[in-house]
C-alpha cells in the first residue's frame, strides 16, 4: 500500500521505492527491461538520500494530507506527499 495511505500511529516496513516521481508512478525500479520514455540517473532516489530504504521500519507520527512526519531509526523525518507516493509499505505489527 502507498505510505502516504497511513494513519498517525501505524507502523509499517518499506518494501518498495520508485525511482521518481516525476513520471506519474509508471516509472519502477523493477521494470522487467522495458524502457521507460526517459532516462534516469542510476542515482540514490531523495527519499534514499534521507534514509528511506526497503526493509527499514518506519511509523506515520502525524498525517495532514500534506505532509508527513515519520519515525525511522530514532529519527523523525518530514516528507511531501510526492515522496510518499513512490513509497510503498506493509504493515507490521506494533
Amino acid at each position: 500500500m502507498p505510505l502516504e495511505l497511513l494513519s498517525p500511529g501505524d507502523r509499517g516496513e518499506i518494501t518498495e521505492i520508485r525511482h521518481c516521481g516525476g513520471c506519474a508512478g509508471s516509472c519502477s525500479p523493477h521494470s522487467h527491461g522495458e524502457r521507460t520514455s526517459h532516462h534516469h540517473k542510476a542515482t540514490a532516489t531523495r527519499a534514499e538520500e534521507m534514509g528511506l530504504r526497503v526493509g527499514k521500519q518506519i511509523e506515520v507520527l502525524k498525517n495532514d494530507g500534506n505532509l508527513l512526519l515519520l519515525l525511522v531509526d530514532e529519527a523523525r523525518i518530514a516528507i511531501d506527499r510526492k515522496i510518499a507516493r513512490t513509497i510503498s509499505v506493509k504493515g507490521v505489527a506494533a
